[in-house]
């Protein structure tokens, strides 16, 4: 399965990756050191806004893999936002993302919304027996449409398997705004995610995971406001997978707090190769 879904994820051998192969402690201090550094560059920089087509992201990656994906969000107000992906891992550690954005406000045309270049670091793996767990980060850079900011983030992703069926995912999200017309501060943002594989065969699929997810954006670090404020919201989630390469994730999202959207929904359609 795809590293975003992973309804089936077949597990690495690896207990840690390094892109050399040299000493395992030297792989970790350096991939540690690196996100330090990043997220602190980050916190001098400037920021960002809720997302109808965002993800809990897990920080699998296997050599070779590739996928396509299409990603469609839509909010109670009637916007309408949409993602093309196109995924490679020319590496176990490594995966390059291409994403075309595209948003429709209530009532206007669709545009596109901005072009991503996503770069992902897998440094800790899961072992076969479930022991250790999927760590990883990510960076992007968006080159936003018209005369809006271009948008840099980092991404710190986590996932562990537990109780057999279980998984649970969180990512930590920094996000800054670029260019002239860019606003100071951090954009953040905290994601979660439990699921649990169910006992379902149906529509020519026996693998199947539910569960819930939360989506928090916490705001502008420079004016952080109060928590009914934030957009803090949950739902279930559910994932599908097939023998083919095929895969679906679809959510439902209520709003939590007065800052958040009152609901969202979002399914994502896509296939490995």
């Amino acid at each position: 399965m795809r590293a975003e879904v992973e309804a089936s994820p077949v597990l690495r051998h690896a207990a840690f990756y390094h892109p050399s192969r040299i000493d395992m402690h030297t792989s970790r201090a350096f991939l540690s050191s690196l996100i330090v550094a990043a997220f602190g560059s980050l916190l001098a920089l400037p920021a960002a806004s809720q997302s109808l087509t965002g993800n809990v992201g897990s920080a699998g990656i296997s050599k070779g893999e590739r996928s396509i994906e299409a990603r469609l969000g839509l909010n109670e107000a009637g916007d309408a936002a949409s993602r093309l992906h196109f995924d490679y891992a020319p590496e176990e550690w490594a995966l390059v993302r291409l994403i075309a954005g595209f948003s429709q406000p209530d009532g206007e045309d669709w545009d596109v919304s901005g072009l991503t270049a996503e770069g992902w670091l897998q440094w800790s793996e899961e072992a076969s027996d479930d022991s250790g767990f999927n760590g990883g980060v990510r960076f992007a850079y968006t080159f936003a449409q018209d005369d809006g900011p271009d948008e840099a983030e980092v991404r710190l992703t986590l996932t562990d398997k537990f109780a057999e069926n279980w998984e649970w995912r969180s990512n930590v999200i920094a996000e800054v705004e670029a260019g002239d017309s860019s606003e100071g501060g951090v954009g953040l943002e905290l994601r979660g995610q439990v699921t649990r594989a169910l006992e379902i065969s149906a529509f020519g699929s026996s693998d199947w995971r539910g569960g819930i997810e939360v989506f928090s954006e916490l705001g502008n670090s420079r004016d952080l406001p109060d928590f009914k404020d934030q957009a803090h919201q949950i739902g279930p989630v559910i994932k599908i997978g097939w023998r083919n390469g095929v895969f679906l994730q679809s959510a439902l999202r209520a709003g939590l707090t007065d800052g958040a959207d009152d609901a969202m929904f979002k399914v994502f359609v896509g296939r490995e190769f």
